[in-house]
């Protein structure tokens, strides 16, 4: 059984820190009067209404219009990376997960079903359960799970939540083979920070060049190697995306913590959904959203109309439609709303 995460700033919000779109925005208001006038200018047109990182990343993608120079725009990109390592370095050093903390981790990490309903977490469970009782019928020892992660975050917390202390010391790289037996079931074999690591170079970007506003920007491979994703990677040597491309082609059980499925992160969805066609992926989709999902113990005949409209929402961003999978996306698509799972309370 292949199962791989894909978390987003949500879960590092999930631990308390400080580090939403909005959060970073308020700092950049009061800690850079004086910064370049092209960032002033940024400023005023990323504004504090937005709540996603990628509403930012895609409103950089539509300020390249004015930008008049690939200069200007380099000097300005970095300026924006630097303050954003800045900010998300302090966020991090105040982050300390208790033991306690680190203990339910790791139990919810390898059982991420265990907070779906009873009927859901049986079809998953039987997934487990049917290559146990192969193994036993074929005279095997039960077999290892591989868990992977793909994190959109540039932060060290999971490996901080996760791995022993001395293992953690002087991460600097975006992508990682661990081979870490959590226990004797479960083993971590990867851990890739697409959009890179602080203390690295990271990745402010856009999915591809359609999103960039400058029309000659998009015919610039120096600008191309900044601000599109996949094309910055490669700049720096990396192959985070073909091998992203690859756990997702192999995994059995995707499940998405803390992601808004932005349209600057398009590819992984587009991808998941080619992998979904094919009928031999479940999704779980972890929803946190206390103040606009409201379920009470007697409302809880709702929960099955926030599945269709998660379910609809999800199938649209893969590229797939509901008239496709009628009914049969029901035994593959779960969501679990404001459950406790990473955190230890609310």
């Amino acid at each position: 059984m292949n199962i791989l995460y894909i978390l987003g700033n949500g879960f590092d919000k999930a631990q308390g820190m400080h580090t939403s779109y909005p959060e970073f925005y308020q700092y950049l208001m009061k800690n850079t009067d004086n910064g370049s006038a092209l960032l002033q200018q940024l400023k005023q047109d990323i504004n504090a209404d937005k709540e996603l990182w990628s509403d930012m990343e895609e409103a950089l993608g539509h300020f390249t219009s004015k930008v008049k120079s690939a200069n200007d725009f380099d000097s300005l990109y970095f300026e924006l990376s630097d303050h954003l390592q800045d900010y998300l370095k302090n966020e991090e050093k105040m982050f300390n997960p208790t033991e306690e903390l680190k203990t339910k981790f790791i139990k919810d990490f390898i059982f991420p079903f265990r907070y779906l309903g009873i009927e859901n977490q049986k079809i998953i469970n039987d997934l487990y359960l049917s290559e146990n009782k192969a193994n036993k019928k074929a005279g095997l020892p039960s077999p290892v799970h591989s868990i992977n992660v793909m994190t959109l975050n540039y932060t060290n917390t999971l490996e901080r939540l996760l791995l022993p202390a001395d293992t953690t010391k002087n991460i600097n790289s975006n992508n990682v083979d661990y081979d870490y037996n959590i226990d004797s079931s479960f083993v971590l074999r990867k851990i890739i920070h697409v959009h890179g690591i602080l203390n690295d170079s990271i990745i402010i970007g856009v999915d591809n060049i359609g999103q960039i506003s400058n029309e000659q920007f998009r015919k610039n491979a120096d600008i191309r190697d900044l601000i599109v994703k996949e094309q910055s990677n490669h700049a720096m040597g990396y192959t985070c995306h073909e091998q992203c491309e690859n756990l997702i082609l192999e995994a059995d059980i995707v499940v998405l913590y803390g992601v808004s499925l932005g349209d600057t992160d398009a590819r992984w969805w587009q991808l998941i959904g080619n992998r979904f066609r094919t009928g031999k992926l479940c999704l779980i989709q972890h929803i946190f959203k206390p103040n606009d999902i409201i379920i009470t113990p007697n409302r809880k005949q709702w929960l099955g109309k926030i599945d269709r409209e998660r379910r609809n929402f999800i199938l649209n961003k893969m590229m797939l439609y509901q008239t496709q999978f009628p009914d049969e996306t029901k035994s593959r698509l779960f969501f679990v709303a404001n459950s406790s799972i990473f955190q230890l309370k609310h």
